[in-house]
Protein backbone atom coordinates (compact mmCIF):
# COMPACT_ATOMS: atom_id res chain seq x y z
CA UNK A 1 0.00 0.00 0.00
CA UNK A 2 1.35 3.40 -0.80
CA UNK A 3 2.28 5.65 2.06
CA UNK A 4 1.31 8.40 -0.41
CA UNK A 5 -2.29 8.29 0.10
CA UNK A 6 -2.57 7.83 3.79
CA UNK A 7 -3.64 10.72 5.81
CA UNK A 8 -0.93 11.72 7.32
CA UNK A 9 1.14 12.78 4.08
CA UNK A 10 -1.81 16.05 4.23
CA UNK A 11 -0.14 16.42 7.50
CA UNK A 12 3.32 16.46 6.17
CA UNK A 13 2.40 19.58 4.07
CA UNK A 14 1.77 21.30 7.11
CA UNK A 15 4.51 20.41 8.65
CA UNK A 16 6.89 21.50 6.22
CA UNK A 17 5.24 25.08 6.27
CA UNK A 18 5.23 24.78 10.04
CA UNK A 19 8.85 24.29 9.86
CA UNK A 20 9.70 27.91 8.41
CA UNK A 21 12.46 29.36 10.16
CA UNK A 22 11.31 32.88 11.68
CA UNK A 23 14.73 33.25 12.99
CA UNK A 24 19.08 33.26 12.46
CA UNK A 25 18.68 31.97 15.74
CA UNK A 26 21.79 30.87 18.88
CA UNK A 27 21.62 29.02 20.65
CA UNK A 28 17.85 27.57 20.25
CA UNK A 29 15.10 27.95 22.74
CA UNK A 30 14.01 25.26 25.13
CA UNK A 31 11.17 22.89 24.03
CA UNK A 32 7.77 24.29 24.35
CA UNK A 33 5.77 21.30 25.82
CA UNK A 34 2.54 22.55 24.88
CA UNK A 35 3.35 23.27 21.63
CA UNK A 36 4.82 19.86 21.00
CA UNK A 37 1.25 18.09 22.59
CA UNK A 38 -0.20 20.65 20.88
CA UNK A 39 1.72 18.64 17.57
CA UNK A 40 1.09 15.34 18.66
CA UNK A 41 -2.49 16.33 19.15
CA UNK A 42 -3.13 16.81 14.93
CA UNK A 43 -1.30 14.39 14.22
CA UNK A 44 -3.93 12.15 16.11
CA UNK A 45 -6.92 14.36 14.56
CA UNK A 46 -5.03 13.78 10.98
CA UNK A 47 -5.71 10.00 11.11
CA UNK A 48 -1.70 9.51 11.30
CA UNK A 49 -0.75 6.22 10.78
CA UNK A 50 2.47 4.50 11.29
CA UNK A 51 3.60 7.13 8.34
CA UNK A 52 6.21 10.23 9.27
CA UNK A 53 6.95 12.78 7.63
CA UNK A 54 6.68 16.43 7.15
CA UNK A 55 8.54 19.80 9.92
CA UNK A 56 22.83 28.09 31.73
CA UNK A 57 24.41 26.52 33.56
CA UNK A 58 27.52 28.10 35.44
CA UNK A 59 30.48 27.15 34.53
CA UNK A 60 33.96 28.52 36.43
CA UNK A 61 36.48 28.31 32.92
CA UNK A 62 33.39 30.56 30.81
CA UNK A 63 33.14 34.07 29.90
CA UNK A 64 29.82 33.98 31.72
CA UNK A 65 27.31 37.12 31.30
CA UNK A 66 25.94 37.18 34.93
CA UNK A 67 23.33 39.63 36.70
CA UNK A 68 24.30 42.73 38.07
CA UNK A 69 22.61 45.33 39.88
CA UNK A 70 22.80 48.21 37.49
CA UNK A 71 22.52 46.53 33.93
CA UNK A 72 21.36 42.89 34.39
CA UNK A 73 24.37 42.00 32.72
CA UNK A 74 28.34 42.19 32.75
CA UNK A 75 30.35 43.35 29.67
CA UNK A 76 31.45 40.56 27.63
CA UNK A 77 35.55 41.00 25.97
CA UNK A 78 35.38 40.87 22.30
CA UNK A 79 31.90 38.56 21.95
CA UNK A 80 32.54 38.70 18.17
CA UNK A 81 35.32 36.11 18.64
CA UNK A 82 33.72 33.51 20.96
CA UNK A 83 30.56 31.71 20.64
CA UNK A 84 27.43 32.04 22.24
CA UNK A 85 26.94 28.05 24.43
CA UNK A 86 23.93 26.31 23.62
CA UNK A 87 20.99 25.72 26.02
CA UNK A 88 20.53 23.36 27.77
CA UNK A 89 17.64 20.34 26.92
CA UNK A 90 14.91 19.74 29.55
CA UNK A 91 16.56 17.20 32.27
CA UNK A 92 13.56 14.79 31.03
CA UNK A 93 14.28 14.56 27.32
CA UNK A 94 15.49 11.28 26.10
CA UNK A 95 16.00 10.51 22.20
CA UNK A 96 15.23 6.87 21.01
CA UNK A 97 18.02 5.10 20.35
CA UNK A 98 19.22 3.99 17.18
CA UNK A 99 22.34 1.64 17.70
CA UNK A 100 21.99 0.34 13.78
CA UNK A 101 22.66 4.26 12.70
CA UNK A 102 24.84 4.98 15.25
CA UNK A 103 28.92 5.42 15.23
CA UNK A 104 31.05 5.07 17.89
CA UNK A 105 31.36 3.26 21.35
CA UNK A 106 28.61 2.91 23.76
CA UNK A 107 30.85 4.38 26.46
CA UNK A 108 31.97 7.69 24.71
CA UNK A 109 32.19 10.51 26.69
CA UNK A 110 29.52 12.65 25.19
CA UNK A 111 26.70 11.68 22.66
CA UNK A 112 25.60 13.68 19.82
CA UNK A 113 22.14 13.19 18.07
CA UNK A 114 22.36 14.56 14.76
CA UNK A 115 19.13 15.22 12.56
CA UNK A 116 19.25 15.29 9.13
CA UNK A 117 17.33 15.10 5.64
CA UNK A 118 19.27 13.91 2.41
CA UNK A 119 17.75 15.81 0.26
CA UNK A 120 18.43 18.74 2.14
CA UNK A 121 21.99 20.72 0.70
CA UNK A 122 23.08 21.49 4.21
CA UNK A 123 23.29 17.71 5.79
CA UNK A 124 24.91 16.94 2.23
CA UNK A 125 27.50 19.51 3.41
CA UNK A 126 27.88 18.04 6.88
CA UNK A 127 27.66 14.31 5.51
CA UNK A 128 30.75 15.11 3.10
CA UNK A 129 32.93 17.57 5.09
CA UNK A 130 32.01 17.83 8.60
CA UNK A 131 31.23 14.69 9.19
CA UNK A 132 34.70 12.67 8.67
CA UNK A 133 36.28 14.77 10.55
CA UNK A 134 34.43 14.07 13.80
CA UNK A 135 34.74 10.57 13.05
CA UNK A 136 38.38 11.49 12.92
CA UNK A 137 39.22 14.11 15.89
CA UNK A 138 36.20 12.46 18.36
CA UNK A 139 34.40 8.94 17.00
CA UNK A 140 37.44 7.01 16.81
CA UNK A 141 39.22 7.99 20.18
CA UNK A 142 36.57 7.06 22.05
CA UNK A 143 35.04 10.88 23.07
CA UNK A 144 31.86 11.13 20.85
CA UNK A 145 29.18 8.72 19.74
CA UNK A 146 26.80 9.66 17.00
CA UNK A 147 23.34 8.69 16.93
CA UNK A 148 21.59 9.77 13.87
CA UNK A 149 17.99 10.40 13.53
CA UNK A 150 15.41 11.11 10.99
CA UNK A 151 14.12 14.19 9.87
CA UNK A 152 12.84 14.11 6.43
CA UNK A 153 11.13 17.18 6.15
CA UNK A 154 12.39 19.22 3.43
CA UNK A 155 11.69 17.28 -0.04
CA UNK A 156 8.79 15.59 1.03
CA UNK A 157 7.69 11.74 0.03
CA UNK A 158 11.18 11.45 -1.50
CA UNK A 159 12.68 12.31 1.57
CA UNK A 160 10.71 9.83 3.33
CA UNK A 161 11.47 7.38 1.04
CA UNK A 162 15.40 7.96 0.96
CA UNK A 163 15.01 8.07 5.30
CA UNK A 164 13.05 4.12 4.89
CA UNK A 165 16.05 3.10 2.66
CA UNK A 166 19.15 4.19 4.42
CA UNK A 167 16.84 2.36 7.66
CA UNK A 168 16.65 -0.67 6.06
CA UNK A 169 20.36 -0.74 5.36
CA UNK A 170 20.60 0.17 8.76
CA UNK A 171 18.96 -3.31 9.30
CA UNK A 172 22.30 -4.92 7.47
CA UNK A 173 24.88 -2.81 9.33
CA UNK A 174 25.21 -0.56 6.32
CA UNK A 175 23.54 3.09 7.58
CA UNK A 176 26.68 4.80 6.68
CA UNK A 177 27.11 3.44 2.95
CA UNK A 178 23.48 3.77 2.08
CA UNK A 179 23.51 7.39 3.35
CA UNK A 180 26.49 8.47 1.51
CA UNK A 181 24.83 6.88 -1.33
CA UNK A 182 21.44 9.00 -0.85
CA UNK A 183 23.64 12.34 -0.53
CA UNK A 184 25.18 11.54 -3.37
CA UNK A 185 22.79 10.53 -5.81
CA UNK A 186 20.15 13.06 -4.98
CA UNK A 187 18.59 13.48 -8.12
CA UNK A 188 18.48 9.58 -8.78
CA UNK A 189 15.77 9.49 -6.34
CA UNK A 190 14.52 12.59 -5.77
CA UNK A 191 13.48 13.44 -8.97
CA UNK A 192 10.21 10.95 -9.53
CA UNK A 193 7.22 11.50 -10.31
CA UNK A 194 5.56 8.65 -8.05
CA UNK A 195 6.65 6.60 -4.97
CA UNK A 196 6.75 3.31 -6.90
CA UNK A 197 9.39 4.93 -9.06
CA UNK A 198 11.33 6.65 -5.84
CA UNK A 199 11.26 3.18 -4.20
CA UNK A 200 13.16 1.85 -7.35
CA UNK A 201 15.65 4.19 -6.94
CA UNK A 202 16.41 3.84 -3.96
CA UNK A 203 16.58 0.22 -4.51
CA UNK A 204 19.10 0.87 -7.37
CA UNK A 205 21.45 2.18 -4.59
CA UNK A 206 20.78 -0.54 -2.08
CA UNK A 207 22.19 -2.73 -5.05
CA UNK A 208 25.09 -0.52 -5.61
CA UNK A 209 26.53 -1.08 -2.20
CA UNK A 210 25.96 -4.30 -1.87
CA UNK A 211 23.07 -5.32 0.01
CA UNK A 212 21.00 -8.60 0.43
CA UNK A 213 18.21 -7.29 -2.38
CA UNK A 214 15.51 -9.71 -0.74
CA UNK A 215 15.27 -8.49 2.76
CA UNK A 216 16.24 -4.82 1.34
CA UNK A 217 12.96 -5.02 -1.01
CA UNK A 218 11.07 -6.55 1.36
CA UNK A 219 11.98 -3.66 4.22
CA UNK A 220 11.18 -0.68 2.19
CA UNK A 221 8.16 -2.20 0.64
CA UNK A 222 6.58 -2.56 3.77
CA UNK A 223 7.86 0.73 4.84
CA UNK A 224 8.81 -1.69 8.23
CA UNK A 225 11.02 2.10 9.71
CA UNK A 226 8.05 4.15 9.27
CA UNK A 227 7.32 4.09 13.16
CA UNK A 228 11.07 4.26 14.04
CA UNK A 229 11.12 7.27 11.39
CA UNK A 230 8.34 9.03 13.00
CA UNK A 231 9.95 8.80 16.62
CA UNK A 232 12.75 10.74 15.36
CA UNK A 233 10.85 13.61 13.82
CA UNK A 234 8.95 14.12 17.18
CA UNK A 235 11.72 13.68 18.87
CA UNK A 236 13.56 16.28 17.02
CA UNK A 237 9.91 18.84 16.69
CA UNK A 238 10.24 18.91 20.42
CA UNK A 239 13.00 21.09 20.26
CA UNK A 240 11.59 23.25 17.27
CA UNK A 241 14.42 23.60 15.29
CA UNK A 242 15.04 26.40 12.84
CA UNK A 243 17.55 24.37 10.54
CA UNK A 244 19.33 21.01 9.43
CA UNK A 245 21.35 19.70 10.48
CA UNK A 246 20.27 19.59 13.75
CA UNK A 247 21.92 18.33 17.21
CA UNK A 248 21.26 17.66 20.54
CA UNK A 249 25.64 17.07 21.95
CA UNK A 250 26.14 16.40 25.73
CA UNK A 251 22.66 17.73 26.62
CA UNK A 252 22.94 20.84 25.13
CA UNK A 253 20.96 22.16 21.78
CA UNK A 254 21.75 23.54 18.60
CA UNK A 255 18.58 23.92 16.49
CA UNK A 256 20.14 25.85 13.78
CA UNK A 257 23.04 24.41 11.44
CA UNK A 258 26.57 25.26 12.53
CA UNK A 259 29.61 25.49 10.64
CA UNK A 260 31.88 22.72 11.46
CA UNK A 261 34.75 25.09 13.57
CA UNK A 262 31.39 25.71 15.50
CA UNK A 263 30.55 22.51 16.04
CA UNK A 264 33.73 21.35 17.31
CA UNK A 265 34.59 24.38 19.12
CA UNK A 266 31.72 23.19 21.53
CA UNK A 267 32.28 19.84 21.30
CA UNK A 268 35.60 20.46 22.88
CA UNK A 269 34.32 22.88 25.61
CA UNK A 270 31.96 20.09 26.66
CA UNK A 271 34.86 17.69 26.75
CA UNK A 272 36.78 20.16 28.82
CA UNK A 273 33.94 20.20 31.07
CA UNK A 274 33.72 16.52 31.20
CA UNK A 275 37.45 16.60 32.54
CA UNK A 276 37.96 19.61 34.56
CA UNK A 277 34.83 20.54 35.45
CA UNK A 278 34.73 24.20 33.78
CA UNK A 279 34.41 25.46 30.26
CA UNK A 280 36.76 27.20 28.31
CA UNK A 281 37.06 30.98 27.26
CA UNK A 282 36.43 30.05 24.02
CA UNK A 283 32.93 30.30 24.66
CA UNK A 284 29.58 32.55 26.49
CA UNK A 285 27.74 31.66 28.38
CA UNK A 286 24.36 33.80 28.59
CA UNK A 287 22.53 33.51 31.70
CA UNK A 288 19.09 35.40 31.75
CA UNK A 289 18.09 38.11 33.81
CA UNK A 290 14.92 39.35 34.77
CA UNK A 291 15.96 42.51 34.11
CA UNK A 292 17.82 42.90 31.00
CA UNK A 293 19.67 46.07 29.65
CA UNK A 294 17.44 47.63 27.54
CA UNK A 295 19.13 51.35 27.41
CA UNK A 296 20.51 51.13 23.97
CA UNK A 297 22.49 53.78 23.26
CA UNK A 298 21.15 56.29 20.59
CA UNK A 299 22.06 56.34 17.19
CA UNK A 300 22.00 59.05 14.53
CA UNK A 301 23.39 57.73 11.60
CA UNK A 302 21.56 54.02 11.41
CA UNK A 303 18.21 55.40 12.67
CA UNK A 304 15.35 56.37 10.36
CA UNK A 305 12.26 58.15 11.73
CA UNK A 306 11.27 61.28 14.23
CA UNK A 307 12.91 61.50 17.14
CA UNK A 308 10.07 62.80 18.60
CA UNK A 309 8.14 59.59 18.01
CA UNK A 310 6.52 57.87 20.94
CA UNK A 311 7.80 54.21 19.60
CA UNK A 312 11.05 52.86 18.82
CA UNK A 313 11.89 49.92 17.37
CA UNK A 314 15.53 48.96 18.00
CA UNK A 315 16.47 45.25 15.42
CA UNK A 316 19.47 43.72 15.87
CA UNK A 317 20.15 42.33 12.77
CA UNK A 318 22.59 39.96 10.64
CA UNK A 319 23.10 41.11 6.87
CA UNK A 320 23.85 37.50 6.18
CA UNK A 321 20.94 36.10 7.97
CA UNK A 322 18.33 34.63 5.34
CA UNK A 323 15.50 35.30 8.08
CA UNK A 324 16.50 39.20 8.40
CA UNK A 325 16.29 39.16 4.95
CA UNK A 326 12.52 38.22 5.24
CA UNK A 327 12.26 40.70 7.17
CA UNK A 328 13.84 43.28 5.20
CA UNK A 329 11.58 42.77 2.19
CA UNK A 330 8.16 41.19 3.76
CA UNK A 331 7.50 43.65 7.24
CA UNK A 332 9.82 46.47 6.68
CA UNK A 333 8.24 48.10 3.92
CA UNK A 334 5.01 48.23 5.51
CA UNK A 335 6.03 49.31 8.81
CA UNK A 336 7.87 52.22 6.86
CA UNK A 337 4.97 53.26 5.01
CA UNK A 338 2.51 53.16 7.83
CA UNK A 339 4.19 54.26 11.01
CA UNK A 340 8.09 55.37 10.40
CA UNK A 341 7.02 57.77 7.46
CA UNK A 342 4.39 58.59 9.54
CA UNK A 343 6.21 60.20 12.37
CA UNK A 344 4.75 57.68 14.68
CA UNK A 345 7.89 55.24 14.91
CA UNK A 346 11.34 55.40 15.10
CA UNK A 347 13.30 52.46 13.42
CA UNK A 348 16.96 51.91 14.87
CA UNK A 349 19.31 49.21 13.34
CA UNK A 350 22.05 47.44 15.69
CA UNK A 351 24.43 44.86 14.29
CA UNK A 352 24.44 41.85 15.42
CA UNK A 353 26.70 39.59 13.29
CA UNK A 354 26.74 35.81 14.16
CA UNK A 355 29.61 33.56 14.45
CA UNK A 356 29.03 31.13 11.95
CA UNK A 357 27.67 34.41 9.47
CA UNK A 358 31.68 34.87 8.31
CA UNK A 359 30.62 37.58 5.95
CA UNK A 360 28.25 39.23 7.97
CA UNK A 361 30.82 41.84 9.77
CA UNK A 362 32.55 43.03 6.89
CA UNK A 363 29.15 43.42 5.36
CA UNK A 364 28.52 45.81 8.33
CA UNK A 365 31.44 47.65 8.12
CA UNK A 366 30.58 48.35 4.91
CA UNK A 367 27.46 49.79 5.82
CA UNK A 368 28.36 51.85 8.56
CA UNK A 369 31.58 53.08 5.74
CA UNK A 370 28.37 53.99 3.90
CA UNK A 371 27.34 55.73 6.68
CA UNK A 372 30.18 57.71 6.80
CA UNK A 373 29.11 59.39 3.91
CA UNK A 374 25.63 60.09 4.43
CA UNK A 375 24.09 57.20 2.90
CA UNK A 376 24.18 54.26 5.44
CA UNK A 377 20.33 53.27 4.22
CA UNK A 378 21.22 52.90 1.27
CA UNK A 379 24.04 50.63 1.91
CA UNK A 380 21.88 48.94 3.29
CA UNK A 381 19.20 47.99 1.71
CA UNK A 382 21.38 47.07 -1.23
CA UNK A 383 23.25 44.88 1.31
CA UNK A 384 19.74 42.97 2.09
CA UNK A 385 17.87 43.69 -1.37
CA UNK A 386 21.39 41.90 -3.25
CA UNK A 387 22.37 39.07 -0.69
CA UNK A 388 23.01 36.34 -2.88
CA UNK A 389 25.43 38.54 -4.50
CA UNK A 390 28.00 39.14 -2.36
CA UNK A 391 27.01 36.14 -0.27
CA UNK A 392 28.40 33.66 -2.81
CA UNK A 393 31.19 35.73 -3.83
CA UNK A 394 34.69 34.54 -2.69
CA UNK A 395 35.43 38.05 -3.08
CA UNK A 396 32.68 39.71 -0.80
CA UNK A 397 34.09 43.60 -0.13
CA UNK A 398 34.97 43.83 -3.52
CA UNK A 399 31.22 43.60 -3.97
CA UNK A 400 30.69 46.16 -1.39
CA UNK A 401 33.24 47.99 -3.41
CA UNK A 402 31.21 47.93 -6.26
CA UNK A 403 27.74 49.07 -4.24
CA UNK A 404 29.37 52.21 -3.16
CA UNK A 405 30.41 53.12 -7.11
CA UNK A 406 26.63 52.36 -7.48
CA UNK A 407 26.00 54.58 -5.04
CA UNK A 408 27.89 57.39 -6.00
CA UNK A 409 29.86 57.13 -2.50
CA UNK A 410 33.70 58.58 -2.62
CA UNK A 411 35.03 55.45 -3.67
CA UNK A 412 38.41 56.17 -2.15
CA UNK A 413 37.15 57.24 1.40
CA UNK A 414 35.18 54.32 1.38
CA UNK A 415 37.51 51.77 0.44
CA UNK A 416 40.14 53.16 2.79
CA UNK A 417 37.66 52.70 5.72
CA UNK A 418 36.45 49.30 4.67
CA UNK A 419 40.08 47.73 4.48
CA UNK A 420 41.06 49.44 8.06
CA UNK A 421 37.67 47.76 9.84
CA UNK A 422 37.39 51.71 10.72
CA UNK A 423 33.70 50.79 12.09
CA UNK A 424 34.35 47.51 14.08
CA UNK A 425 34.33 48.66 17.39
CA UNK A 426 31.19 50.51 16.59
CA UNK A 427 29.90 46.85 15.41
CA UNK A 428 31.52 45.71 18.58
CA UNK A 429 29.60 47.85 20.95
CA UNK A 430 26.53 46.89 19.05
CA UNK A 431 26.98 43.38 20.24
CA UNK A 432 27.63 43.59 23.44
CA UNK A 433 24.75 45.46 23.88
CA UNK A 434 22.75 43.06 22.06
CA UNK A 435 23.90 40.36 24.56
CA UNK A 436 23.64 42.39 27.57
CA UNK A 437 19.67 42.67 26.46
CA UNK A 438 19.47 38.99 26.10
CA UNK A 439 19.81 38.95 22.27
CA UNK A 440 20.66 35.32 21.00
CA UNK A 441 19.78 35.28 17.39
CA UNK A 442 18.97 37.23 14.55
CA UNK A 443 16.56 38.91 13.92
CA UNK A 444 15.61 40.23 17.31
CA UNK A 445 13.39 43.55 18.40
CA UNK A 446 12.85 46.00 21.02
CA UNK A 447 9.80 47.96 20.91
CA UNK A 448 10.09 50.58 23.36
CA UNK A 449 11.92 48.03 25.17
CA UNK A 450 9.46 44.78 24.29
CA UNK A 451 11.63 41.81 23.27
CA UNK A 452 10.14 40.68 20.50
CA UNK A 453 12.02 37.67 18.35
CA UNK A 454 12.36 36.22 14.99
CA UNK A 455 10.91 37.67 11.31
CA UNK A 456 7.61 38.26 12.51
CA UNK A 457 4.31 39.25 9.96
CA UNK A 458 3.54 42.91 9.99
CA UNK A 459 0.34 42.29 11.83
CA UNK A 460 2.55 40.90 15.14
CA UNK A 461 4.28 44.16 15.11
CA UNK A 462 1.11 46.35 14.09
CA UNK A 463 -0.74 44.42 16.80
CA UNK A 464 1.98 45.82 19.36
CA UNK A 465 2.43 49.20 18.05
CA UNK A 466 -1.43 49.77 18.18
CA UNK A 467 -1.68 48.98 21.57
CA UNK A 468 1.22 51.01 22.63
CA UNK A 469 -0.22 54.34 21.06
CA UNK A 470 -3.28 53.44 21.93
CA UNK A 471 -1.81 53.77 25.56
CA UNK A 472 -0.07 56.87 24.77
CA UNK A 473 -3.65 58.96 24.13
Amino acid sequence: MHFLNKPFFTFVSILIVALALSACQKPASQPDNAKTAATKEVVQQNGAQPTVLPSPSTDDGAVEITPKPDTGFQEVTEPLDKIIFPPEVSPSYSPAARPKSTLGQDDATLTLYEWCDYAYPNCSEYNANILPELKEKYVDQGKLRIVHKEFPVAGGDPSVVASMGAQCAAQQGKFSEMANWLYQNTTAWSQQSDVDAMKEAVKQGADTIGLDMATFNACIDNEEPLEDIKQDYFDGSDLEFKELPAFVVGGHVLSEGVSGNELMTIIDALLQREETGSLPDTVITVTPSPTPDTDFEEESVTAMGSPDASITIVEFSDYQCPYCLKHFEQTMPQLKKDYIDTGRVRYVFKDFPLSFHEKAKPASLAAECAGEQGKYWEMHDKLFGEQERWVKSNTPTDVFKDFAKELKLDVKQFDKCLDSEKYMDEITADMREGIDAGVQGTPAFFINGQFLSGAQPYQVFKQIIDQMLADTQ
